[in-house]
């Protein structure tokens, strides 16, 4: 695992280093219910409580807290937060500091994204008088508005919004121009999402599916194209809602700052052209 090892001071991230951030995370550690008071007889988890409960010896935790370079896998960083109480804001500043990369969402169990979908952001999108829907990191939708169920009812079952739209063939009928405007768009964004998402489970059955069963599928994931989303994007869509007439949306993707796992979708009719779309 890659660490700060042999890299030059200016490579850093910006901002105080671990030797300052974690005796200060592991001293606040009393508010959390853990204290077991420290090797000084302050507040806060000592170096050694810290070392038992992340599997690793007291003189390794002391040399990372002391600013010595060292090999820390994601596994370890993971542990590290949950003993620290991190939020998803320290976690990663933690992961910055020691790797020099934001965490992958795929760290955090992704069944535990269902539980953020929480009466707020269920009160968000009923308020939207467009189609919307919450879906986590592998598209899986969790949850809806009124709007998104009447255009699409397969989302009543919670289904998975990129194998409806590269499996099924009611979607190549109902997606227009459905090869070039839809499904290149989202094998590139399965493309990109499994760069970022190495360890995503999740991820990695859709993409052997989508590969597997889409019509012309391997030649677009042969072409590279990677696809951060396709918020801001276009589309046009036939469905039976519409009694077969054409509908033109606006795509817009959103991502709450208090989740590294959710995404909200929302479909939005009659919007002035945007330039250079």
């Amino acid at each position: 695992m890659e660490s700060w090892s042999g890299r030059g001071e200016h490579e850093r991230p910006e901002g105080e280093p671990l030797s300052k951030l974690l005796p200060a995370w592991r001293r606040r550690t009393e508010r959390y219910g853990l204290t077991a008071g420290n090797e000084t007889g302050g507040p806060g988890l000592s170096r050694a409580d810290i070392a038992r409960l992340t599997g690793v010896t007291e003189e390794w935790y002391g040399s990372l807290e002391d600013g010595e370079a060292a090999d820390c896998t994601e596994d370890f960083l993971d542990r590290l937060s949950t003993a620290l109480g991190l939020s998803l804001t320290e976690r990663g500043t933690l992961y910055e500091r020691a790797l020099g990369r934001p965490p992958s969402s795929a760290a955090i169990p992704q069944a535990s994204a269902a539980v953020e979908m929480d009466d707020l952001f269920q009160c968000f999108i009923d308020n939207q008088s467009h189609p919307a829907c919450v879906a986590d990191a592998a598209w899986n939708v969790i949850g809806h508005n009124q709007p998104m169920r009447d255009w699409f009812p397969w989302t009543a079952h919670q289904g998975n919004m990129l194998r409806w739209a590269l499996l099924s063939q009611d979607a190549r009928e109902q997606l227009v121009n459905w090869r070039e405007d839809w499904a290149r768009s989202y094998v590139g964004q399965i493309r990109f999402a499994r760069s970022r998402d190495r360890r995503n489970e999740a991820l990695r059955r859709l993409q052997r599916e989508v590969l597997a069963n889409t019509p012309g599928a391997r030649e677009m994931w042969h072409r590279k194209e990677s696809r951060e989303s396709g918020d801001g994007s276009l589309r046009r869509l036939r469905l039976p809602f519409h009694q077969g007439r054409e509908v033109a949306v606006r795509i817009v993707a959103l991502r709450p700052m208090r989740s590294d796992r959710l995404r909200v979708f929302v479909l939005m009719e009659n919007c002035p052209k945007v330039i250079g779309s």
